[in-house]
């Protein structure tokens, strides 16, 4: 995915939280797969309960010996959404309205592309 494709990724799904405030909780998140760049917007239930699966995931390799259990530690941390916060992305208008903040939103896919 170039730059540019996870940038207008990035800026709909803050526009969408702009746009539907009201259906999310004080902390969104914006959902990120390291791996495909896949971009969704989701709120800190769906923070918290990846930390849990990760956190499963990590102690049923650590069971493991050896090499194997190194070798899944390192696919679980490949395969591991990252999530970022929504509220840095917004950049308020002197009029008082909100829209993203393609700066911030263009730093953030300097890190993915």
């Amino acid at each position: 995915m170039t730059h540019k494709e996870f940038t207008e990724k990035a800026v709909r799904a803050v526009q969408e939280y702009i746009d539907n405030f009201y259906r999310f909780d004080s902390d969104p998140q914006l959902r990120i797969n390291p791996a495909t760049s896949e971009i969704i917007l989701t709120d800190s239930n769906a923070l918290r309960s990846a930390i849990e699966d990760s956190d499963e995931a990590i102690e049923n390799a650590a069971a493991a010996h050896g090499m194997a259990n190194q070798e899944a530690m390192d696919f679980q941390v490949s395969v591991n959404p990252e999530f970022i916060a929504v509220k840095p992305l917004l950049r308020t208008l002197p009029d008082g309205g909100t829209v993203p903040d393609t700066d911030a939103i263009a730093s953030l896919a300097a890190r993915y592309c």
